[in-house]
């Protein structure tokens, strides 16, 4: 059984059926793993934590018969248990598709709930499609986040929070947020403090100066810094994103983004940032001003090409995704397109 997009963010937020293993996997980490801590939220309302078993590839290459003891075992404190599995190696999937196998002959009666999260699986992955064949488990397709998305839960968030925003506060917030679910509302959060006796709407400038007293986001920096032809700085932004366990495809999507608003700018003749989507704000639009000058239509078609090619090649099993990040991001700083 599988579900995609909208569908399955709503299987996550109400587990319909009989079926206690789900497979969630996408394109954004962050989403996939928010996803999951909700699914597992609404199949344990109140675990114990002593009920949930976290386990990673390396567990299941050193035990491969662990994930089926842990799936028959009772909790000895009462109560039901959860298992959650991160895969990101394709070893794994032969161990997984195993016990599906034993679970949907009957061989296997699992007592606990089993998620397992992966990142994106194009439709001849075999993990995948063990899934969603199965008649005991269900694959749940997530899709990253476009602006609408991002724009509706930001929206209903910061509602709940009761935090009041400016239009155009809200619209330069919304676009600047990165291309990673969970550090979109690691951001929200941040939004949510400020806010707190603030006494009036949070402004364009209050964005600005949050925005200006954060330190390096990584791929945003390493995106603008490669835009503004900032070999060195772009180098050294993309190094701290990886180094800080960042996602190659999420860093490719947020420099698509600041392309789009390039292309944007040029085929407008812009003559301010706050058009634009993300904003540039005043303080920042001399630099990205002359950088513009630099980017002609052909230049930009050429860099769109690139990244399709840099996503596509990363989504490849066993992709060096580091490297191919890192070689486009010098490419588009230096040039050399």
């Amino acid at each position: 059984m599988k579900q995609a997009g909208p569908r399955a963010l709503a299987f996550c937020d109400k587990p319909q059926g009989a079926t206690k293993i789900a497979l969630i996997f996408g394109a954004d980490p962050g989403l996939v793993s928010t996803s999951a801590d909700t699914l597992a939220r609404n199949w344990l309302p109140s675990p114990d934590p002593f009920n949930i078993i976290k386990l990673h590839d390396d567990d299941l290459k050193r035990d491969p018969q662990m994930l089926g003891d842990e799936l028959v075992a009772r909790s000895l404190m009462g109560g039901e248990r959860l298992i959650r599995v991160r895969v990101e190696k394709d070893a794994s999937s032969k161990h997984l598709l195993e016990i599906l196998a034993d679970i949907d002959k009957g061989a296997l009666t699992p007592e606990a709930f089993l998620i397992i999260e992966a990142s994106e699986l194009n439709k001849t992955n075999r993990l995948r499609l063990g899934f969603e064949e199965s008649k005991s488990a269900i694959a749940l397709q997530l899709y990253a986040d476009d602006e609408a998305t991002v724009s509706d839960l930001v929206t209903k968030r910061l509602a709940a929070a009761g935090v009041a925003m400016e239009p155009e506060a809200l619209a330069a917030f919304v676009a600047d947020l990165p291309g990673d679910r969970r550090l979109a509302l690691s951001e929200l959060e941040k939004v949510e403090l400020y806010a707190v006796g603030l006494g009036r709407h949070v402004t364009l400038s209050d964005i600005s100066q949050l925005a200006s007293a954060e330190q390096p986001r990584g791929a945003d920096d390493a995106a603008d810094a490669a835009i503004l032809g900032d070999a060195p700085q772009a180098t050294l932004s993309i190094n701290r994103y990886l180094d800080a366990g960042g996602n190659p495809i999420s860093a490719l999507r947020t420099l698509h983004f600041r392309m789009l608003r390039v292309s944007d700018a040029v085929a407008s003749n812009a003559g301010t940032g706050m058009r634009l989507r993300p904003p540039v704000f005043d303080k920042e639009w001399p630099a990205f001003s002359r950088a513009i000058r630099e980017w002609h239509p052909v230049a930009i078609h050429r860099t769109f090409t690139r990244l399709y090619e840099a996503e596509k090649g990363c989504k490849q099993a066993g992709a060096p995704s580091d490297a191919i990040l890192k070689t486009l991001i010098h490419r588009i700083a230096t040039r050399t397109l």
